[in-house]
């Protein structure tokens, strides 16, 4: 299992060398509050977050001061260095990082996870079989076949979107 966590790791953070990838283990020994950007779809996080992590669209209506630490997250890390990327080109006064291995780490490493209403929990949405990597003290959730794919379709898009925006950005200044 641990081998294909860190086959999975290395193949989507390698695709991203300009993001700052950081381990699960070097967040949760941090001492400053950093803000977590949970970058997975409302299907995903209604399962489990990190405990106080904000999705998206409110962190994008939020204000940071300079300076804070903000870490996204996703399944593995792929959404989230997306998001990371273009966050990092967006706001040069925050140090914005990805989490490497994402929740999947996250949970690996002891943190915790909490599901919609705040309660501790041991469910963690996987998104889907090549994903399916959970500690095995999790429950592993994901997508259901038909329901899943137009949730699959949706994360695609959004993905497409990002990536559109991002080279908008490069070519338009």
């Amino acid at each position: 299992r641990s081998s294909r966590v860190s086959a999975l790791i290395l193949a989507n953070d390698s695709k991203f060398p300009d993001v700052n990838h950081v381990k699960a283990s070097y967040v949760l020994s941090l001492e400053t509050p950093v803000t977590f950007v949970d970058c997975r779809s409302v299907a995903e996080r209604s399962v489990s977050i990190i405990p106080g992590a904000m999705d998206r669209d409110s962190f994008e209506a939020s204000t940071l001061p300079a300076g804070s630490t903000v870490v996204c997250y996703c399944t593995i890390g792929y959404r989230s260095s997306l998001f990371a990327g273009r966050l990092k080109a967006e706001r040069a006064d925050l140090d914005v990082v990805n989490l490497s291995g994402s929740i999947l780490s996250w949970a690996a490493e002891g943190g915790a996870l909490v599901d919609e209403d705040g309660r501790p929990t041991k469910r963690l949405h996987v998104f889907g079989d090549e994903w399916d990597v959970a500690p095995p003290e999790f429950e592993a959730v994901k997508f259901e076949a038909g329901g899943g794919l137009r949730e699959t379709a949706r994360v695609l898009l959004e993905v497409a979107r990002v990536k559109m925006r991002m080279i908008r950005r490069l070519f338009l200044g």
